[in-house]
């Protein structure tokens, strides 16, 4: 007897099953490649979202910044009307005003305040020699002592007499240099000494400055005077402030004594000048008028 026949049939048997593991795993490895394909496939399209912000910096990036006109407010016509308007004072000097700029010389307004004494410089110009100015000045005494105001030339001499020597409190305007220098013919105004035994302040300032034409003041004023109508001034004053004093000046800062400084009354007095521009300066305690004929 023989038994080849089972053998043959248990071979078969095996490499069938064999078969169908390779079978197996066969398709387990290409579900696990289709499983990556497709995995790969749906990676792709995210960055695709990624692809929409980089419009969005291009809006920031949109030249509204350039072209927001910034340049445009700040295209300055602004400061040209500014500086067009500086020589506007050039135009408007009258013919006395340039008469006291030569005669006198110009220079900006100085101001200064103290208590008790004190030496003020007076302004001068480099390679220029101020001849004159004018002195506002104001003293509110702490007693009834002496204001006095005197001024001093380059050598320390004394140029006439006290421009103000009042006792008490004091507001008003003289002139310094006025006249021809009394001292030397090149004398010239350096320093004011001021005697005060209270609060002062003072205005130092060109002659050309000085208020200008007729009309009615009080106290003490320096006033730019054009040659009036007739070449005639016409003075009221009463004896409100108990003096009164008139000088006026003019071509080269010659001296005309129009009313001598006394408690005189000056009632509607007329007074020839030389027809010519010029500048009055006046003591009075009160109320004045200056006119011309009409």
């Amino acid at each position: 007897m023989s038994y080849t026949p089972r053998s043959s049939g248990r071979k078969k048997s095996s490499r069938s099953a064999w078969i169908i593991i390779v079978i197996v795993v066969v398709l387990a490895v290409a579900g696990i490649i289709v499983g990556i394909v497709v995995s790969s496939n749906q990676v792709g399209p995210t960055p695709t979202p990624t692809v929409s912000p980089t419009p969005s910096p291009t809006r920031t990036s949109t030249a509204t910044p350039t072209v927001t006109p910034t340049p445009s407010p700040t295209s300055s016509p602004t400061p040209s009307p500014s500086g067009s308007s500086s020589p506007t004072p050039t135009p408007t000097a009258s013919p006395v005003q340039a008469w006291a700029n030569k005669t006198y010389g110009i220079f900006s307004t100085v101001a200064w305040s103290h208590t008790g004494n004190a030496v003020v410089q007076l302004p001068q110009l480099a390679g220029e020699v101020v001849k004159g100015g004018i002195l506002t000045f104001t003293n509110n005494a702490a007693d009834t002592s002496n204001f006095v105001v005197q001024v001093f030339d380059q050598d320390g001499n004394p140029m006439g007499d006290p421009l103000i020597d009042v006792r008490g409190d004091y507001a008003g305007t003289v002139g310094y240099g006025l006249s021809a220098p009394e001292i030397a013919s090149d004398a010239v105004p350096t320093t004011v000494q001021v005697s005060s035994s209270g609060n002062w302040a003072v205005e130092i300032a060109a002659v050309s400055a000085a208020p200008s034409g007729m009309g009615t003041y009080s106290g003490d004023k320096v006033i730019l005077m054009p040659a009036p109508d007739k070449n005639t001034l016409v003075v009221n004053y009463g004896l409100v402030g108990g003096r009164f004093g008139l000088n006026y000046y003019y071509q080269d800062q010659l001296t005309q004594i129009v009313v001598p400084l006394s408690g005189a009354q000056v009632i509607d007095q007329s007074f020839a000048l030389n027809g010519v521009p010029g500048v009055i300066a006046v003591r009075s305690g009160g109320q004045w008028t200056v006119s011309g004929v009409k």
